[in-house]
């Protein structure tokens, strides 16, 4: 198993070393998530030994299960969509989470927090691809949206997160990362945050590379990095990092 795993990341690594190198404005940062939704439990002993650090879970539910049996010292990401109800839960589980997508659940979060007294890094949740299959803000009330979330002061704005439709072809996919990007220089040019949200989470296994080039400085990867070893049922279409 550790053998697949350093292969497959070896891979993926490489091709991020590309699609840095060929994008203008690829960030000279990117930070690997390993979505671990569809990998068997028994690979999160061997993650550290991997050079894993980041990883990746889309339900609460999941991760509440398989954290507790993970090596200490990987950071979970939060990345599927939240209900409100689910809110202590995601707290208590993720360091960090990118599917910010209402202000009704940024409220529900806040009044989470404010009991524990932390500050919880988040992603604003932008649907840059103008899918209505996908969640999150339209583009033109993203600033705006930022801008009442920063009023939280328990949420820690850190960027913005998207997902280019499960269809698009290059050109399409790169002006949905192209979008999102753009509203990440508009909220660092007006100032917003202290920090500013520079971080744009975007890009899985089938587009990751576009996304990079494009700007990425997180993406999200799980079934290129899993190939080859025996895998978990995916949980809907729509998990296909």
């Amino acid at each position: 198993m550790l053998q697949t795993l350093r292969r497959n990341l070896h891979e993926i690594r490489r091709r991020i070393d590309l699609a840095q190198a060929r994008g203008p404005a690829a960030s000279r940062h990117v930070r690997l998530i390993v979505v671990t939704k569809s990998a068997p439990p028994s690979v999160f002993g061997v993650l550290p030994e991997a050079g894993v650090e980041h990883v990746g879970e889309n339900r609460v539910q999941a991760a509440l299960a398989r954290r507790p049996q993970a090596p200490e010292g990987l950071c979970w990401h939060g990345i599927g969509h939240l209900q409100r109800n689910k809110a202590k839960g995601a707290v208590e589980v993720f360091d960090t989470f990118h599917a910010l997508d209402s202000l009704r659940l940024a409220e529900r979060l806040e009044s989470v927090l404010a009991v524990r007294d932390r500050r919880w890094p988040v992603y604003i949740e932008v649907n840059a691809a103008a899918d209505p299959a996908k969640g999150g803000v339209r583009p033109e009330e993203a600033t705006r949206f930022v801008k009442d979330v920063m009023a939280s002061p328990h949420l820690l704005v850190e960027g913005f997160m998207t997902m280019a439709r499960f269809d698009a072809e290059e050109g399409e996919a790169r002006q949905t990362f192209r979008t999102l990007r753009e509203l990440r220089d508009e909220a660092v040019r007006q100032g917003l945050g202290d920090p500013p949200p520079e971080r744009l989470s975007m890009g899985m296994t089938d587009d990751f590379e576009w996304a990079i080039e494009e700007g990425a400085t997180d993406v999200r990867i799980g079934r290129a990095i899993f190939e080859g070893l025996p895998p978990t049922p995916a949980h809907s279409p729509e998990d296909r990092a």
